[in-house]
């Protein structure tokens, strides 16, 4: 298997963002699993204005460093059956293409690409309940929406929805 190879000038400038999140995913027994954490980060990026997930990427105190992960096929398998459940994640928003393994510096990464879904979409959470899994990015952090942040969500989703519903119906 092929795998997109991507060339980063220096590697020791990584750096979270309000658009960017790493997580190591290494698992117990360093082979790799999905980081729990990581679907806060996909819910607060659907969001907010989208961004990009990396699955193999270590925080060291100061910076960061690749680490790789040893096999990420059933990492993607994963990434897919829990994307898929709605039980587990309130909305899919990711098409197949979005999520890639890519290798750096001969190690292998899993890249997710989260959109911004539109206002009418809103919110994406995780599990089954839009005020307790709901989150946002504030600078390079997941933070859970407040109660009041999720209504207002909702509330804007249905007028998005009713707007649209009136333009499609209107002669």
């Amino acid at each position: 298997m092929s795998f997109q190879s991507f060339a980063l000038d220096d590697i020791e400038q990584l750096q979270e963002s309000a658009q960017v999140e790493f997580k190591l995913a290494q698992g117990r027994d360093g082979q790799g699993q999905l980081p729990e954490g990581m679907w806060e980060s996909y819910s607060a990026f659907a969001n907010t204005i989208g961004g990009e997930i990396i699955l193999g990427v270590k925080e060291n105190g100061s910076g960061f460093s690749i680490e790789g992960i040893h096999n990420p096929m059933p990492m993607l398998s994963e990434i897919w059956e829990i994307l898929n459940d709605r039980s587990r994640i309130s909305r899919n928003v990711l098409a197949p293409t979005d999520v890639q393994i890519i290798e750096i510096v001969g190690k292998r990464l899993i890249r997710m690409r989260v959109p911004a879904v539109p206002l009418s979409e809103r919110p994406v959470y995780i599990g089954s309940d839009p005020y307790s899994g709901s989150y946002f990015r504030v600078g390079d952090a997941d933070m859970r929406a407040s109660r009041r942040q999720v209504k207002i969500m909702l509330r804007r989703a249905e007028v998005e929805r009713l707007a649209a519903n009136q333009q499609t119906h209107s002669p």
